[in-house]
């Protein structure tokens, strides 16, 4: 008789347990938030960011052509900025961060203007119709991903051969 009652008691638990995380994902999936469980705390935390989006490997080969057209201009960008601002460091000069553009110096801004409306234009040759935010897009999911960091490595090598 024990043995009835401690299995029934086990069926019960685990029956809950599963009741509370269909609930969870059903809430989950009515209402955009990503329910997460963490055994340190013991607590439930909801959120709605986003996952790493699925690159496909024609997006890839897109990024990978995009990044092969600009190289040289990029290349070429900061030999001549290096040559106004001398021998020091070069700050990082980032196209959507319009104040990493305008803390150059007159002449390098000019060429960091340049390139970046060359980048824009090479971009939109690869992810035309309004899709150029993809690019930016790719760019920051493969800072976070390992995976597509080396999907895209390789492609850019096979695309150099």
């Amino acid at each position: 008789m024990m043995t009835l009652y401690c299995s029934r008691r086990r069926l019960n638990r685990t029956f809950s347990q599963f009741f509370v995380v269909g609930a969870l994902a059903t809430m989950g999936l009515l209402s955009g938030l990503t329910p997460e469980y963490s055994r340190n705390s013991q607590s439930f935390v909801f959120s709605s960011t986003a996952y790493a989006q699925e690159v496909s490997a024609e997006e890839i080969t897109r990024y990978a052509r995009a990044v092969l057209a600009m190289e040289p201009l990029r290349q070429q960008a900061y030999s001549e900025i290096k040559l106004i601002i001398g021998s020091g460091n070069i700050p990082d000069i980032v196209c959507g961060r319009p104040a990493s553009i305008t803390a150059l110096p007159a002449g390098a801004r000019t060429i960091a203007l340049n390139y970046c409306n060359q980048s824009s234009a090479i971009v939109a040759n690869f992810f035309p119709r309004g899709k150029t935010g993809r690019f930016n897009e790719i760019t920051t999911l493969m800072q976070r991903n390992q995976g597509l960091h080396a999907r895209i490595q390789s492609e850019l090598r096979r695309l150099q051969q």
